[in-house]
C-alpha cells in the first residue's frame, strides 16, 4: 500500500489541478487513473476536486477571480463526479452519492 502513495498523490493533485486550470479533460483523466488504480473514490473527491473548489473559493474572496469562473470551475467538478459515478457503476464499486457527499460502503 505504501507504493500506491505517490501514484495516488499524483492522481490527487491531477484532480486538484483540473479544477484551478479548467481542465474537463485533465479532471477525465484523473477519474479514470484513480479508478483502474483502485484508489478509493471519496479520496479523489475530498482531497482532488473538493480541495481545488476550496482554492477557487479563496481565491474568489480575495478577488483574483470572479464568480464566473467559479462556476465554470464547477462544471469541471460535475463532469468529473458524473465520470467517477459512471466508472464506479461500470466496476461495480460501492459508491453511493447523495446530492454533494459521497459515500464508499
Amino acid at each position: 500500500m505504501e507504493t500506491e502513495k505517490p501514484l495516488f498523490q499524483k492522481i490527487i493533485e491531477k484532480a486538484r489541478g483540473s479544477i484551478l486550470n479548467f481542465d474537463s479533460g485533465e479532471a477525465e483523466s484523473a477519474v479514470r487513473e484513480a479508478v483502474d488504480a483502485g484508489m478509493d473514490p471519496v479520496d479523489l473527491i475530498e482531497n482532488g476536486f473538493i480541495e481545488g473548489m476550496k482554492e477557487m473559493g479563496d481565491l474568489y474572496e480575495k478577488g483574483d477571480i470572479q464568480l464566473l469562473q467559479i462556476m465554470a470551475a464547477s462544471r469541471i467538478m460535475e463532469k468529473g463526479l458524473s465520470l467517477l459515478r459512471l466508472c464506479a457503476k461500470e466496476k461495480h464499486m460501492d459508491l453511493r452519492m447523495f446530492g454533494n457527499i459521497a459515500v464508499n460502503i
